[in-house]
């Protein structure tokens, strides 16, 4: 009597959570070599080749759901897995990409679609795409794994991959390509600063770059020729019932994301102004957040860090300086702007120039390294006994707004320029603080006092970017230009009694018990 076949695996998912850096081809074999590397080394494979098929509909049904669907041929050996794409849980990732990974050992060289049926898949995975994938790039890659011990006893797998990927025109011939030499940092064990810790340290003997983008991320870019854009900051992970210690993590790791997203768009599309807007936003966000928390959270390697970031984030607020000011000539009359377009282009240039070499730079990925693992571990997260951080923010955020506010409402109205920028200054923290908090009350709640600020803040930083572009005239000797600008900001102040009004009214309602 013949056995009955056995039913296909309904596959538990798996946890994926690593980091991926950048590095030059000829490093690779450098960071292998590394005697940190081999002091730490556990267990070390022979290198191998890896070729990996991406599969999808015509219309990227399951890139558009976050899924990518894979087949890889390693030797004898055939895999086929559905992962998703989104890097990081509660809208903050950080560099690290947090993933559920379903994993097969198949037969032969096609896909297997009675097995994406099974389980959760069955849910994620439209049942009328199962019949029109096809494989429409690939990743051929030689991968060098070691096992390494990362803290007292962590472990972490350490993966140095070289090769490129592909998309093949109809008649199988390469239509495009992109190399890949990649490192990956996965965590096996321990915790996620052990990840951050290992790259700070090879980085600081082979320059790396952090990066977000995974092989089928690069593949679907590739294929669909499409170019990286900019992102707004992503939604918060926080709620009424996030302590503080975690409040400021979820923050600072959404900080480093807002980064992380924006600066492909910055450097590959040429100074992209939305991505760099965003980028500088992020900075500030992540200065206003020390701030904010800065009676819990000193510590002399948080404050060197804080203070490293002001440095390296100038640049990046200079050429948005210089970018806001190209586009604010573009609205003054023709008699103002003559002569000035040409030498803020140049000067604009420039800055650009040497924003994207800062993100090219060791200083930058060092930082972002260094910051990612002092979030996760640092000393500030030792803090003495009677310290809040086990508290709900909901508990203490009232207090800190309200310091916000006190010191915002100290200026008093705003009659001229120079009051009307710091007025500024202090509502962009405000704005930020009540994004950070605005989760822990009902939005009603806090809904009055948003709609005030948003509004106050539109003269206000109307005023702001005038008068810092007309002092960028100053410097390029353009009195014309930078005249018409003062003249417009102190038009700017006509509106700001009554907002004044509005948002000494609305404040208290967000913040009161």
């Amino acid at each position: 009597m013949n056995a009955k076949p056995k039913a296909p695996r309904i596959p538990r998912p798996q946890r994926e959570v690593e980091i991926k850096l950048l590095a030059d081809p000829a490093d690779l074999p450098r960071i292998a070599a590394l005697s940190l590397v081999r002091e730490r080394l556990v267990a070390q494979a022979e290198p191998v080749r890896q070729h990996t098929s991406y599969y999808d509909t015509p219309g990227l049904a399951l890139a558009k759901r976050g899924l990518a669907l894979r087949l890889r041929r390693q030797g004898m050996k055939r895999e086929q897995s559905v992962k998703t794409m989104s890097s990081g849980e509660g809208g903050d990732g950080a560099g690290i990409a947090v993933r559920r990974e379903w994993r097969w050992d198949v037969a032969g060289d096609g896909l297997d679609t009675s097995l994406l049926r099974l389980g959760d898949l069955s849910e994620l995975i439209p049942p009328d795409a199962l019949d029109c994938l096809s494989p429409l790039f690939t990743t051929d890659v030689q991968r060098t794994i070691l096992m390494l011990r990362a803290g007292d006893e962590g472990r972490v797998e350490l993966a140095l991959d070289l090769g490129q990927a592909l998309v093949l025109s109809p008649d199988g011939q390469p239509s495009a390509r992109h190399t890949i030499s990649e490192v990956e940092l996965e965590l096996r064990q321990g915790e996620v600063a052990d990840l951050f810790r290992l790259a700070a340290d090879i980085h600081a003997r082979v320059p790396l770059r952090l990066s977000t983008r995974s092989k089928a991320d690069l593949g679907l870019a590739l294929l669909t020729g499409a170019q990286p854009r900019a992102h707004a900051v992503r939604p918060l992970g926080i709620t009424p019932i996030t302590t503080v210690m975690e409040a400021f993590r979820h923050i600072g790791r959404n900080g480093l994301a807002h980064l992380l997203d924006n600066q492909p768009a910055f450097t590959e599309a040429m100074g992209d102004p939305a991505a760099l807007r965003e980028m500088a936003s992020a900075v500030r966000r992540l200065i206003t957040a020390y701030s904010l928390f800065a009676d819990l959270i000193h510590t002399d390697q948080g404050d060197a860090l804080r203070d490293q970031l002001k440095v390296l984030g100038r640049k990046l607020e200079k050429a948005r300086d210089w970018q806001k000011l190209a586009v604010a000539l573009t609205d003054l009359p023709q008699d103002a702007r003559k002569g000035a377009v040409g030498p803020v282009s140049s000067a604009r240039a420039r800055a650009l120039n040497k924003a994207m070499r800062l993100l090219a730079s060791p200083a930058w990925t060092g930082w972002q390294l260094e910051f990612a693992a002092w979030l996760e571990a640092g000393d500030w997260a030792q803090q003495p006994h009677g310290c809040p951080f086990g508290t709900t923010l909901s508990e203490i955020a009232g207090d800190m707004l309200r310091q916000r506010l006190d010191a915002l409402r100290a200026v008093g109205l705003p009659t001229d320029v120079s009051t009307a920028i710091k007025a500024h200054k202090r509502l962009r923290k405000l704005r930020y603080d009540l994004d950070f908090c605005r989760a822990v009350w009902p939005a009603e709640r806090v809904d009055p006092l948003q709609r005030a600020v948003d509004a106050l803040r539109v003269p206000l930083k109307q005023v702001a970017d005038d008068m810092t572009a007309a002092g960028l005239l100053d410097k390029i000797e353009q009195p014309v230009a930078a005249d018409a600008l003062r003249q417009r900001a102190a038009a700017a102040l006509k509106p700001l009694p009554a907002l004044w009004t509005a948002f000494l009214a609305a404040d208290v309602a967000a913040v009161a018990a």
